[in-house]
């Protein structure tokens, strides 16, 4: 079926609009259990905000969940999934869109969507420069472009490593948009690193890197993570290069109690620390980290340490956000569950998805003053 964002905006999100009631599918109401015994410990901020989860299954949907785990706006589409999705400054939603061939968090559309279901952006791979696969993270950047991971592909001589004299090496980069398709910039792992230099690129070549997410620094350059050498790296937004790498191996030494090997959601907090959500692969213990760190000098003080219940270890995917100063909206993917707890990682509040949520972000009342759920 193709795929028409107006038309299925219409069909599923008829009453999605601001200052009116929304009427949810049943089934989309269905897909949440809300362990009410741990409400009494979630905070004022969280009581009255909102969580956003999206659904990578087909037919994909967008939901926004009260604190009750009421399903309050909902956005559907067939034919296709939300691999991953953000509520923008502009009180919107973008996201990447891909159907069942894509894998995971990958996918062929970049779509925008208002409050009231309104199509704002529609980019399908294929048009203008956009003629590579989009993957786990799409941004509004200044301008009002559209900046997004993607998949590049390069060809080397590995028989050096083992590998053949044409072997193609898969990677990732960031590519900005315009609203119409047309690049306005971009940066290859390749730009910065040299797969030759690896000494497991054999192993490696047809998923070098995983680049899994990509956020904006306080001062307007990026922040990219990498799922299999467990490093973020800051990069000059201009020019692509880098500026510093944190994590393993990285220019800031790190305590034993707080070094992670695999990372997901990096982004700088409301309070100005780097925050991330360690999938504790070599531990089996998934846990929320957050540093302060001193770009100058070079150091980094562990400043919350929330590990989930060991039963949520989860190696792949999940997110980490605070959820004012002394709470944090946890989700542990692979468990189907998103978890409120505090800085020390004790539960709060606890909801299971009948899917895989990828990510799960707070949405504090203040930022939807005029959303009316009721």
């Amino acid at each position: 079926m193709k795929f028409y964002p107006c038309l299925i905006g219409l069909l599923f999100c008829l009453a999605c609009q601001q200052r009116k009631k929304v009427d949810v599918p049943s089934w989309a109401q269905d897909g949440f259990l809300l362990d009410t015994a741990q409400m009494q410990g979630a905070p004022e901020i969280f009581r009255s905000g909102y969580v956003l989860l999206s659904q990578r299954d087909e037919p994909g949907a967008l939901y926004l969940l009260d604190a009750k785990g009421k399903v309050v706006w909902f956005h559907g589409v067939k034919g296709t999934g939300f691999k991953t999705a953000h509520f923008t400054e502009n009180k919107t939603f973008l996201c990447i869109l891909g159907s069942k061939e894509y894998a995971t968090s990958y996918g062929d559309q970049v779509l925008e969507v208002s409050l009231r279901g309104d199509t704002l952006l529609h980019l399908q791979k294929g048009q203008g420069d956009f003629t590579s696969n989009a993957h786990h993270e799409v941004l509004l950047a200044p301008g009002d472009n559209i900046v997004l991971l993607n998949t590049v592909e390069r060809t080397f001589d590995l028989r050096a490593k083992g590998g053949g004299v044409a072997d193609t090496v898969k990677s990732d980069g960031i590519l900005v948009l315009d609203r119409k398709g047309r690049k306005v910039w971009e940066w290859t792992v390749f730009d910065a690193l040299d797969p030759l230099g690896d000494t497991g690129i054999v192993g490696t070549r047809n998923d070098w890197m995983h680049a899994n997410s990509l956020s904006f620094d306080r001062d307007g350059n990026y922040l990219i993570s990498f799922y299999n050498n467990g490093q973020i790296w800051k990069l000059d937004a201009k020019t692509g290069a880098v500026i510093w790498k944190f994590g393993r191996g990285g220019d800031f030494p790190i305590p034993d109690s707080a070094a992670f090997d695999m990372g997901h959601a990096v982004h700088r907090n409301e309070q100005g620390e780097l925050m991330l959500f360690d999938n504790g692969v070599s531990s089996t213990r998934s846990q929320t980290l957050a540093f302060r760190i001193d770009e100058s000098a070079r150091t980094a003080t562990t400043v919350i340490r929330a590990p989930l219940p060991a039963y949520l270890f989860n190696d792949r995917m999940g997110s980490a956000y605070l959820v004012g100063r002394d709470h944090i909206l946890q989700c542990s993917s692979k468990k189907n569950t998103v978890m409120l707890t505090d800085k020390l990682g004790t539960p709060r509040w606890h909801l299971r998805c009948a899917f895989i949520p990828y990510r799960a972000e707070f949405i504090p009342r203040s930022a939807l003053p005029d959303f009316t759920a009721d």
